[in-house]
């Protein structure tokens, strides 16, 4: 693909233009110009007494026309517009023509607009804003036409980046980032964005590797990264008006995931899910920035296709696209593939779990995964309507949980806390639940990037175009499978991998532990954890400076005294530098389950099972009611998960007081106490 030349992208601003930001504060000293609408306008349906600076009754629905007195001019021009929560897609015209698309976000915010030379007419104009849908309240107002152009206003000057692999000197599709002298994401303007996806301060390269911005003059750094595999790469800029400037960065790939591949399970696309900035387009080339081997699309309640795009961009052999869909309904979001394009769409007004799960499967779904299941909080997220206990795993509802895997990371929802969902899942594995995790980005816009979350899934190729799809949904469901944001590792647990039943050898579990991680990437304290009890901890061995993180850590672990589930994790701080872009606390690294069989009969026996078969076993005096001291041998020697669930299924069936009489067994070990006191509690 070729780069568009500086005459060219300027012609083509009338279309799908970047919209600059100049200013934040809508009181910023005036540039040249006039006011063309002096008022502030309140557009949308709902009453919004809490903003300030319009009425707290709309003045218009999705739609409003003002006219306005000026001349024409061929002259390239720029629009500024001040507007506040903008989320929905909202076009402004001129006269019939295109114009942009007001820039999203919350806050009131000042954002200049180039206004492309021709639009303007002698006398009337006319400048018209809406939307095709009434679902979004916004601000709109003061809007001026100012004397120059953004060109003129910044300075701007062409600035071509060009990335390679630093090893073979291939071209690599990656993300860059800008930042002015003070450390800031700096303006880029006039990309064309279909072939750069650009936005303020950062931008993505062409299947070439190569990206032409138009930047402000000034001294800059600009970096190029492309996900956790990759180093990172900076170079100084000192950007001249009216000069072109040209970066060479390279990348080194540093970390070896040979055997294994990586794919964002939830990705989402302007063009069909109606929301976020970035246009199918755009989405390919950011894709394929950030060095994923698996993408599945997952529009709301729509199967979309990247291939076709893929194909146009010249990625098809970059990564395998999957069509998905995040089936969007009253229950919760799921992730269902896959799907054929033109296949039928799951029924998202069903509010039965099986029943939706059964939908979904028979239009051809082999993976369901419930999305962020504490979102949009922790009451109003499915696991907070139906009241999960995650020390116990019980939903309050008596919910059972159809699906595959549950998002234990989702790298775009910072409302939720890692280790309350980390919580959830652990009690839901304890309740006897086989679901399993997985990492996803959620992306909807550009600037979140597609990837950060992603799940890491072992395959047979390392060749995207020849995946075994078969093989690959088989890992989902079976969990043969970690989760991660910014790492990569794996488990082993007597050699088998996640996923795998596994037996003890003379008593005890040897356990694997493999984290990676690119130079930039650090990690604190290993754990393994059994039953969702920490049973061992290790720090990872001291490493250069600028070195790769590449370590095995080995665990010889007790077998337990009745079967158990065993993960391992690890975390580290967020690297340091503009470069990385994050909504998370840190980089994150967890394995799927291996399911341990302690007592040899072939098959894993959750703690809610070994608790149930136990209690099973109590006999009912006709007087004194449940004989519990029989429990006595297993109370001292179980874990605290299998104690909480004998606690929780006794509470169930023989009063509340039976958790009270069980903790009162002398010979019960304090550990098994304490970790029973929140229950009693």
């Amino acid at each position: 693909m070729k780069l568009l030349s500086p005459i060219l992208l300027l012609g083509a601003l009338s279309v799908g233009l970047f919209l600059p930001q100049v200013s934040q504060d809508p009181q910023h000293e005036q540039l040249p110009g006039t006011t063309i609408l002096a008022d502030v306008l309140h557009f949308g349906n709902d009453e919004t007494p809490e903003w300030p600076e319009a009425a707290a009754t709309p003045d218009a629905a999705n739609s409003y026309e003002f006219h306005f007195e000026a001349a024409a001019s061929d002259k390239e021009r720029a629009l500024e517009i001040t507007s506040r929560h903008v989320n929905d897609v909202w076009k402004v015209e001129l006269n019939g023509h295109f114009v942009t698309n007001l820039k999203t976000g919350d806050p009131r915010e000042m954002t200049v607009y180039v206004l492309p030379g021709g639009l303007l007419v002698d006398g009337d104009n006319v400048l018209r804003v809406s939307q095709s849908r009434v679902s979004d309240d916004i601000t709109f107002g003061p809007v001026r036409l100012l004397d120059k152009s953004i060109g003129e206003i910044h300075q701007v000057a062409p600035l071509r980046v060009k990335v390679i692999d630093e090893e073979t000197g291939a071209p690599l599709p990656a993300r860059i980032t800008v930042v002015d002298e003070t450390g800031q994401l700096a303006p880029m303007f006039f990309a064309d964005r279909h072939h750069t996806p650009v936005r303020t301060g950062f931008a993505y390269t062409d299947a070439a590797g190569e990206a032409l911005l138009q930047l402000g003059a000034g001294k800059h750094t600009v970096y190029a990264s492309r996900g956790p595999e990759w180093s990172y790469a900076e170079a100084p800029l000192d950007h001249v008006y009216q000069q072109e400037s040209a970066v060479l960065l390279s990348l080194r790939h540093e970390v070896n995931t040979n055997g294994w591949v990586s794919a964002d399970t939830h990705i989402h696309t302007l063009t069909f899910s109606g929301h976020g900035d970035s246009s199918l387009e755009e989405r390919i080339l950011t894709l394929a920035g950030e060095g994923l081997d698996v993408a599945i699309s997952t529009d709301h309640n729509h199967h979309t296709d990247y291939r076709p795009a893929q194909k146009e961009a010249g990625l098809l052999g970059s990564y395998l696209s999957i069509v998905g869909n995040e089936v969007t309904t009253d229950i919760g979001h799921f992730n269902a593939f896959p799907y054929s394009a033109g296949g039928p769409l799951p029924d998202a007004k069903i509010i039965d779990w099986f029943a939706l799960d059964k939908d979904m499967r028979d239009k051809g779904a082999e993976v369901v995964i419930l999305n962020h299941p504490r979102w949009p909080d922790f009451e109003r997220g499915p696991f907070g309507v139906s009241k999960l206990d995650a020390r116990t795993g019980y939903f309050e509802d008596g919910l059972r949980l159809p699906v595959d895997a549950i998002e234990v990371f989702n790298s775009t929802d910072p409302g939720t806390d890692w280790d309350q969902i980390v919580a959830d899942w652990f009690g839901l594995l304890n309740a006897g639940s086989m679901v399993r995790g997985v990492g996803s980005s959620d992306s909807h816009t550009v600037g979140d990037p597609v990837g950060q979350g992603r799940t890491w899934l072992r395959s047979s190729t390392d060749i995207p175009s020849q995946i075994d799809t078969e093989e690959l949904y088989r890992h989902f469901r079976n969990g043969v499978s970690s989760m991660a944001i910014g790492l990569f590792g794996w488990a082993n647990v007597q050699g088998q991998a996640s996923g795998s039943l596994v037996a003890p050898t003379e008593g005890e579990l040897k356990v694997q532990f493999h984290i990676a991680g690119a130079s930039w990437a650090q990690v604190e304290t290993a754990k393994v954890y059994m039953n969702g009890v920490v049973v061992a901890q290790m720090e990872t061995p001291p490493r250069p400076d600028g070195e790769p993180l590449d370590t095995n850590l080995w665990f010889t672990i007790p077998a337990p005294q009745h079967d158990a589930w065993l993960v391992c994790g690890i975390r580290g701080p967020n690297p340091e530098g503009a470069w990385r872009y994050t909504l998370m606390p840190g980089l994150v690294l967890m394995t799927n389950p291996v399911w341990i069989d302690a007592d040899g009969d072939g098959k894993y026996t959750s703690p809610a099972i070994t608790a149930k078969k136990h209690l099973d076993e109590v006999i009912i005096d006709p007087d004194k009611g449940p004989q519990i001291q029989s429990l006595t041998s297993l109370l001292s020697n179980c874990d605290s998960a299998i104690a909480l669930q004998v606690m929780a299924q006794a509470k169930q069936r023989w009063g509340d007081d039976y958790p009270d009489k069980l903790a009162l067994i002398p010979t019960l070990s304090s550990r098994f106490k304490a970790g029973m006191s929140d229950l009693l509690d």
